[in-house]
């Protein structure tokens, strides 16, 4: 219920925009600085997040990204200004930010991967929700702030929830001592898998990401399919995503979660390169949709990967360093990926994306072999 919650907004602002620009007086681009506003903050609140968990617990810190998100959530319901939209994402972000890796952190110590699956299942429930509430909202009451309004109500009432059952989030998994090792080398060997998971979440984000924000362009313009079949790969890409996730949920305790991993990557690199080198209609229909499944599973099982990775002890930093770089990611290639599109062609989608699996192959055979004093999966 939370997770489905935290992906309400990130899936309604996008319709919800052209309305909250026409009854505020909002500029065209002003959703560009609402996006930048909500994104620093997810980023900031994602990497305290560590500290936060080990300072003040779990519990108190989805509490306090419940209340920051209902706060923000109001906010944009109420805002009768351009310039307090926004200020109200910042809270927005925040708590989003908190709620996110909090909650990956504990279910990554305390729970197993077809768990972890069913919550990143609930997100894109979530995301695939919000446009619908915007709707609802405007043919109800012919406004779009009823749904924003909907959502804070949604956030404070999971916040209180938490709090009446805060002793189901005291992980029994996390150790008594909360500190980074003392000796050189295992400290040395911490940070390097920290930073090849770190990279792992940005370019596995910005893949991600970047499929899903300009296939339909690269198909359409750079290929000439009709808008129809295009929108039908577009919409098949992210039903790939979700089922994948599904199905991580259904069955993910039948594999190891590195084995899961290994087979995820492999497929990721196979769909980019069938959807560089691939017919227009095999790369829309059967490449666009694999790589959908493929990059479904990378997050949840890095998470749940996570305490093998780096010790219990910085599950909680890793999750928040991972999910901020992951931010990053999302937000900062497919950018870069229109940019390089705008100057040398639409028709470089395929090599960008084929480059993209191939760094996260890279990274995840060098992160396999890290961690600090933790044994592998077999």
């Amino acid at each position: 219920m939370l997770f489905v919650a935290l992906g309400l907004p990130a899936g309604a602002v996008g319709v919800a925009w052209p309305h909250m620009r026409a009854s505020l007086g909002a500029p065209l681009a002003g959703l560009g600085l609402l996006l930048a506003a909500w994104t620093i903050a997810y980023f900031v609140a994602s990497a305290s997040s560590g500290p936060g968990t080990t300072r003040f617990g779990t519990p108190a810190l989805l509490m306090g990204g419940c209340a920051l998100a209902g706060v923000g959530a109001l906010g944009l319901a109420l805002s009768t200004q351009w310039w307090m939209i926004p200020l109200a994402a910042l809270p927005l972000g925040f708590g989003s930010g908190f709620i996110d890796a909090a909650v990956n952190a504990h279910v990554s110590l305390n729970r197993g991967v077809r768990y972890m699956g069913w919550l990143h299942a609930s997100w894109a429930l979530g995301a695939a929700l919000g446009p619908q509430a915007i709707v609802v909202s405007l043919a109800a009451t012919g406004s779009w702030r009823t749904a924003f309004a909907a959502m804070a109500v949604a956030f404070l009432g999971i916040g209180v929830l938490v709090s009446a059952r805060r002793d189901d989030w005291r992980g029994a998994a996390v150790p008594e001592a909360q500190q980074q090792p003392t000796s050189a080398k295992p400290a040395a060997e911490y940070r390097r898998a920290l930073l090849l998971l770190a990279g792992l979440f940005l370019v596995g984000a910005g893949l991600e990401a970047t499929a899903g924000d300009w296939s339909y362009t690269q198909l359409t313009i750079g290929r000439s399919l009709t808008a129809g079949l295009a929108s039908w790969s577009a919409s098949l890409f992210w039903a790939g995503l979700a089922g994948g996730r599904v199905t991580l949920g259904l069955f993910g305790n039948r594999v190891t979660p590195t084995r899961l991993l290994d087979a995820g990557v492999v497929l990721a690199t196979l769909g980019a390169l069938g959807f560089w080198l691939g017919p227009p209609l095999v790369a829309a229909f059967i490449a666009l949709p694999i790589l959908g499944i493929a990059v479904s599973v990378i997050f949840p099982l890095l998470l749940s990967l996570m305490p093998k990775r780096v010790g219990t002890a910085m599950t909680a930093h890793t999750v928040g360093y991972g999910l901020a770089a992951g931010n990053i990611g999302a937000g900062g290639i497919p950018a870069a990926a229109g940019l390089m599109l705008q100057s040398v062609g639409v028709l470089a989608l395929g090599p960008i994306l084929t480059f993209l699996a191939i760094a996260i192959a890279i990274l995840h055979a060098a992160s396999r072999l890290s961690g600090p004093g933790q044994p592998q999966s077999p």
